[in-house]
């Protein structure tokens, strides 16, 4: 049998070491496209999900209420007149300068001062002063710590409960004078979900 010289086994060597170089870089190669390929499915099918999930819950949402045409963010004095709003409650138009804090309020705000909440993209829920204590503690614990959502009651409301957002309304009186049922709850938190945040300036406190 033949022995390799010492130069034929450093060159044997030489090529194993080649081909173990090969093969590694082969596999880090795979191994890389594997991991692109699983990133890619995590985050395909984190976007899918979340999307079928804001579709389904879209599609159980059902908006009562009504667009109303923009009347300008125009700012006003405290006190001063101003042309008509073209709502009640107004949606949008002449307002001052301060907006009110959120919250809760047992007497009722200036709508001027609301209205430049709404250009924030608060949701203000006002109820009649006649309204029914059950339904008013309904409708105040719709806010919550921090939430942009102002709960007050409000005598020219034409109905029991008006939601408004910046150009959106929706307002309407319980079957029942004593107290919301589900679905009225439902109606309400719906009108928050879909129009919190949405006003003109939503970053403003």
């Amino acid at each position: 049998m033949n022995e390799l010289s010492p130069k034929e086994i450093y060159e044997q060597k030489k090529k194993e070491k080649l081909v173990s170089e090969k093969k590694s870089e082969q596999f880090g190669k795979f191994k890389k496209i594997l991991i692109w390929l699983i990133a890619v499915l995590v985050i395909g099918g984190g976007i899918y999900w979340f999307t079928k999930r804001s579709q389904e819950k879209a599609a159980s949402i059902k908006i009562y209420a009504i667009e109303i045409p923009d009347q300008g963010r125009n700012h006003i004095n405290v006190g001063a007149t101003h042309p008509d709003y073209n709502s009640n409650p107004p949606t949008s138009g002449w307002h001052y300068e301060d907006w009110e804090t959120k919250g809760v309020y047992k007497e009722q705000q200036p709508d001027e001062g609301l209205i430049h909440n709404l250009e924030h993209g608060y949701i203000w829920i006002s109820y009649r002063f006649d309204t029914a204590p059950e339904i008013i503690k309904q409708l105040e614990s719709f806010y919550g710590f921090g939430k942009k959502i102002i709960v007050e009651p409000r005598k020219e409301n034409d109905n029991t409960i008006a939601l408004v957002a910046w150009g959106w309304l929706d307002k309407f009186d319980p079957e029942s004078g004593d107290s919301l049922n589900e679905t009225e709850l439902k109606r309400i938190q719906d009108f928050i979900d879909a129009y919190i945040n949405q006003g003109p300036e939503p970053n403003a406190p």
